[in-house]
C-alpha cells in the first residue's frame, strides 16, 4: 500500500518543476516584449486604447516605452502570445480576462496564432484601463515593480491550476530529464520541435513543451507524444522501445491508468514485438494490483517508480541507463 509520504513525495516533486517552469514562461515573455520592433507600434490615440492621460504623461516623464507596459492592438495581434504579458501586467488571472472580454488561453499557449483587430482592442482597452489604474495610484511605480507583482499574480493563478496538470507534468518532467540526460552526454544531433522545424543542440527551446522528439548521433530518434508516451525508433524507422508515463496521486485510479498503458503497449508491440516496453509510474500508481497485473500480462518489459526517479540519483540513473541501452548508446 502507497504511503500517504510517497504520495506528498509524487506531489510535490511535480509542484516544484512545475512551478519553476512557470516562472521561465514570464521571462521568456518578457525577453519577447523587449525584442519587439517598438516603432512599428502609433501610440497618438492613446486615449482610444483605454490608456489614462496622468498614466501617460507618467511615462513619458520617466521615459518608459508604451510597449513595455501598455498593450497595443496591432503588437498583439503580430504576436498574439504575448497577451499573455499584459494580461499579468494588469494583474488580470485567465478567468479574470475571460469576464471582462473573452477567453484568451488558446492565444497565450499558442493554440491560436491570429486575433482579429476588432477583439485586439476590446483585449487592449481591458489591459490598459487597469494598468492604468495602477500607474495612477503609485507615485513611484516602475516596470522593475509592476513585473513582480505580475510574477505574484502568475503564482497565485498556478497554484490554482497545477493540479489539472499532474499527469502532464509528469510526462514534461521525464521528458526534461531524457533531454538533459542526453545533451550533457552530446549525444544530440537535432532537436525536433512541434512546428515541425529542426533546432541544434546548442538551441534549446524555453519551454520543454515545444520539443517534439531528439536525434541522437547515432540516428536512433526519441519521440515524444501520446501512445505512447516515449517512442524510440532507430534509423529506418522502426519502433524499438515504447514508454508510458502515467503521474497521478490517487491509488484507487491505478488499474484504470495502467489499463490505458496496456492498450498503448499493444499496439507497440503489435508493430514490433521485439519492442521494449517500459512502465513509468509514480508511487501511488504502482499498487500491488498493478504490479500483479504486469507480471500476469508480461506486457512490460520493466516498471519504474516515478517518484524514485525524481527524488533518488540511483533510481535516475537506472532508468537513464535502460534509455541508453534501448537507444543503443
Amino acid at each position: 500500500m502507497t504511503s500517504p509520504k510517497e504520495i506528498a513525495q509524487t506531489q510535490y516533486s511535480l509542484r516544484a518543476f512545475f512551478f519553476y517552469r512557470a516562472r521561465k514562461t514570464f521571462r521568456t515573455l518578457c525577453e519577447l516584449v523587449e525584442k519587439t520592433d517598438f516603432t512599428k507600434y502609433d501610440w497618438s490615440h492613446f486615449q482610444e486604447l483605454g490608456i489614462s492621460k496622468p498614466s501617460w504623461k507618467y511615462i513619458q516623464k520617466n521615459k518608459i516605452h508604451p510597449s513595455l507596459i501598455f498593450c497595443h492592438p496591432q503588437l498583439i495581434m503580430d504576436t498574439p502570445v504575448l497577451v499573455g504579458y499584459y494580461r499579468s501586467l494588469a494583474l488580470l488571472p485567465q478567468k479574470g480576462l475571460g469576464r471582462l472580454a473573452f477567453s484568451t488561453k488558446s492565444l497565450e499557449e499558442g493554440e491560436k496564432r491570429s486575433l482579429s483587430k476588432i477583439k485586439a482592442t476590446q483585449i487592449s482597452k481591458v489591459i490598459n484601463n487597469l494598468i492604468s489604474s495602477l500607474i495612477d495610484s503609485d507615485p513611484n511605480f516602475s516596470v522593475e515593480e509592476i513585473r513582480l507583482a505580475a510574477q505574484a499574480n502568475l503564482g497565485t493563478q498556478i497554484n490554482g491550476s497545477w493540479r489539472n496538470e499532474i499527469g502532464n507534468e509528469g510526462s514534461r518532467r521525464v521528458h526534461a530529464i531524457i533531454l538533459k540526460h542526453f545533451l550533457d552526454k552530446t549525444q544530440i544531433l537535432e532537436i525536433i520541435l512541434k512546428d515541425g522545424t529542426i533546432a541544434p543542440p546548442a538551441r534549446i527551446p524555453a519551454s520543454v513543451d515545444d520539443v517534439a522528439g531528439l536525434k541522437l548521433v547515432n540516428g536512433y530518434k526519441v519521440l515524444f507524444g501520446t501512445e505512447p508516451d516515449i517512442s524510440i525508433r532507430n534509423p529506418q524507422g522502426v519502433l524499438e522501445g515504447a514508454i508510458e508515463i502515467k503521474a497521478g496521486l490517487d491509488p484507487a485510479g491505478a488499474l484504470e491508468r495502467y489499463g490505458a498503458a496496456k492498450k498503448s503497449f499493444d499496439k507497440a508491440l503489435s508493430e514490433n514485438k521485439a519492442a521494449i516496453t517500459f512502465y513509468v509510474a509514480s508511487s501511488p500508481m504502482l499498487t500491488a494490483a498493478v504490479m500483479d497485473a504486469i507480471a500476469g500480462d508480461r506486457l512490460v518489459r520493466k516498471e519504474f517508480n516515478l517518484t524514485e526517479i525524481f527524488v533518488n540519483d540511483t533510481a535516475r540513473e537506472e532508468f537513464l541507463k535502460d534509455f541508453d541501452w534501448v537507444s543503443h548508446l
